[in-house]
């Protein structure tokens, strides 16, 4: 009986059960009993997927040969998309960020819960599903990666995916002073990305309390809730938008749920999206309309360098400096993004010192160990490679970091440097934190720059970046490190 599913599989391909039971009793006269028995004891050579959740109980079929085949990934493809709604919802995340979505904030972009709801699968449970059947992988600590073969056509970019949250972040911190501002929220109340913004066991981009009525409940004095999610980048789709309706669609079901005001941001969508949202008493925040479209053209604009980095640094520094200098002139308006930006702005000070080479974030990957880095600034200037690690955050670096950061990355850098560029002796590598280290990593980092032969180990906080840059005149970058809040000496740099 197995040779008829295999016969199946081989003119076919992989396909879901429920395909298989129809063409089975079409192409070998079965009844449908029969057809669902042949398969529920087909043998090896035939395989199924269980990880993976279909409508109707369905597996996903294929023979042992055509695993991780170009028809394998395609028809699973289709699969997923025609009968496994909340796996293509993740897919169509991970399209919408150009194939990278930081762990954090994927959760957001996502209609599975992050914490147990009954009949719902855990975005947890779902990450790995998806990671069993290599359908997205980690990139790196902070960040997933949808496989290539599951990118299809649409174009993978990293540096696009950085400048995409990037905004999606500062939308969501200029709606939460907008809403405060008309009394739509409390002042300071709001969660958002990328912090845990949490309402009835899903994650959003923005949740905050409002005692505004019909909100507000008297009679046991609670608030109800503005419940947003954001969408950035291209044309919203129903399909983009599909994430959204399906959490609104589940919470809706509950009970005693406070009362919410669900608002849907986004900078530009078709129609028919517009015409859903509408239709299921959604709020559309088209952000040009809330801010204004000077706000929404430089939002393009950052997407824009983040996109083209390494180009932009290199060969049109000024439209980055364009950029820094709207940046200071909006008197703080946009500090949370300069973060996100910091290894531009290492970048740039980096061309105006001057440099042979310059790249932003460089993928790199050792050919013998298939082991893979980032590097966030590589140059190369008056015969020395320069490899700058950058941390924006507000906090310190702990000696937990720089351990890491000693021992596992510049090894594997170190590696990758024998083998392409062996004509280079002298090598530094800098670790730039604009929150300073704490007293026992910076103890470890100045034990390592002294004991350190072989190439140099360089560390320098908020204020010692601010001297270099002054030392060099290199203004913008003097300009925009001088506007990031909190103020410089409120930053805990670990030293005395």
């Amino acid at each position: 009986m197995t040779q008829k599913i295999i016969e199946l599989l081989e003119k076919y391909g992989p396909m879901l059960s429920g395909k298989a039971a129809h063409l089975l009793e079409k192409e070998y006269s079965l009844s449908n009993s029969a057809a669902r028995q042949i398969l529920s004891r087909a043998k090896v050579p035939v395989r199924k997927i269980s990880a993976l959740s279909f409508e109707n109980r369905q597996k996903f079929l294929y023979l042992e040969e055509q695993y991780e085949t170009p028809i394998y990934h395609e028809n699973l493809l289709s699969a997923i998309r025609s009968s496994s709604h909340i796996n293509w919802i993740y897919i169509c995340a991970f399209y919408s960020q150009n194939g990278y979505v930081s762990k954090n904030i994927l959760p957001a972009l996502v209609s599975a819960p992050t914490e147990n709801l009954k009949r719902h699968k855990l975005h947890s449970r779902v990450i790995a599903d998806l990671q069993t059947c290599h359908i997205i992988e980690e990139y790196s600590e902070t960040y997933w990666k949808l496989s290539d073969w599951a990118m299809g056509t649409h174009p993978a970019n990293f540096n696009r995916a950085v400048g995409l949250e990037a905004v999606k972040k500062q939308i969501a911190h200029d709606f939460s002073k907008w809403a405060a501002n008309i009394n739509l929220i409390g002042y300071q109340t709001a969660k958002m990305l990328p912090d845990h913004a949490e309402f009835a066991h899903f994650q959003w981009g923005l949740t905050a309390p409002s005692y505004v009525t019909p909100l507000y409940k008297y009679s046991g004095e609670k608030p109800g809730f503005v419940i947003a999610d954001i969408f950035f980048g291209q044309n919203a789709t129903p399909e983009d938008a599909a994430f959204y309706l399906d959490k609104l669609a589940t919470i809706r079901s509950f009970k005693n749920l406070p009362a919410f005001l669900p608002v849907f941001l986004v900078g530009h969508l078709e129609q028919e999206t517009l015409q859903l949202l509408k239709e299921n008493k959604v709020i559309v925040g088209i952000i040009e309309n809330i801010f204004d479209k000077k706000y929404t053209t430089l939002l393009g604009e950052v997407v824009r360098i983040f996109t083209n980095a390494s180009a932009i640094v290199s060969k049109k520094p000024e439209e980055l400096k364009a950029l820094f200098s709207e940046i200071t002139r909006s008197d703080g308006r946009y500090n949370d993004m300069i973060g996100d930006m910091f290894e531009l702005v290492a970048g740039y000070y980096y061309h105006c010192i001057g440099c042979q080479i310059l790249e932003i974030r460089k993928k790199i990957q050792n050919p013998e160990t298939r082991k893979k880095n980032e590097i966030d600034v590589f140059a190369i200037r008056d015969g020395r490679i320069y490899i700058v690690e950058c941390k924006a955050m507000n906090s310190t670096v702990d000696i937990k970091f720089v351990d890491h950061w000693l021992s596992e990355n510049i090894g594997r850098i170190r590696e990758w440097l024998r083998m392409k560029y062996p004509q280079y002796e002298n090598t530094t590598f800098q670790l730039w934190s604009l929150g300073g280290f704490t007293v026992d990593a910076r103890d470890k980092l100045n034990k390592a720059s002294r004991e350190t032969k072989k190439y140099k180990i360089e560390f320098y906080d908020k204020k010692e970046i601010l001297e270099m840059a002054k030392s060099r005149k290199v203004q913008p970058v003097v300009d925009i490190l001088q506007h990031i809040h909190p103020p410089l000496e409120k930053i805990n740099t670990g030293t005395k």
